[in-house]
């Protein structure tokens, strides 16, 4: 049996497999891509008894082969907030989609872990752009404003680093970005001690003072 974690390279995929996988690491093998990449599932060929978690790419534009995958005999979690148009019904499909529009697949995750891990379900809903959201689910956990202003950098840095036409376009690969985002169990020590956030931090405000430098 083959496990795969199929997620955008974005801030909210890639946060909302943090969360899954802090619940329940495991080896997988990783799927994922660009921001605007969302056909993903058309990159896997597994069989039956395999499982994929799929986060935040369109069920819609992957019906196809997610029928493909299904008919394979592979089991799937789909976890979205995209439009997902008709859902299947297959035993081997569990969907968790929710099209509102103040949430986010992060959000839908930490709802499924009765916000276990919720800190980078913040971290995605900013770098979504949901500040509201963000700060609504925030709000339990009682932070304080300085480390809400960072979880909001480390949000719009991890969502920037998606934004390409291809991988060699980003500073990071998401899958390796991933990888090197599993081991903090707390974003804030990943802000704290990771050099990853700092380049795309600094990168993300240099393109900022460049493109308000254009003419």
């Amino acid at each position: 049996m083959q496990f795969y974690d199929i997620f955008n390279g974005d801030a909210d995929g890639l946060c909302a497999l943090q969360q899954l996988r802090l619940e329940d690491p495991r080896a997988a093998v990783l799927v994922t891509g660009v921001k605007r990449d969302i056909r993903l599932l058309e990159r896997v060929n597994a069989r039956a008894g395999d499982e994929l978690t799929v986060l935040d790419i369109s069920l819609r534009t992957n019906a196809g082969d997610l029928k493909r995958l299904l008919d394979a005999g592979a089991r799937c979690r789909y976890f979205d907030h995209h439009a997902a148009g008709d859902i299947p019904q297959h035993a081997n499909l569990k969907t968790f989609i929710d099209t509102a529009p103040d949430t986010c697949t992060s959000l839908i995750v930490d709802r499924y872990l009765s916000g276990r891990q919720r800190l980078w379900a913040v971290v995605a809903a900013f770098g979504d752009n949901l500040a509201e959201a963000a700060l609504h689910a925030a709000a339990p956990l009682r932070l304080d404003d300085g480390d809400l202003q960072r979880l909001r950098q480390l949000g719009e840095a991890i969502n920037y680093n998606a934004y390409g036409d291809t991988v060699d376009d980003l500073h990071y690969p998401p899958a390796d970005l991933f990888e090197t985002v599993r081991a903090y169990r707390d974003p804030r020590d990943f802000i704290n001690g990771e050099p990853v956030f700092e380049v795309l931090r600094n990168a993300l405000a240099d393109d900022l003072e460049r493109a308000a430098a254009a003419a």
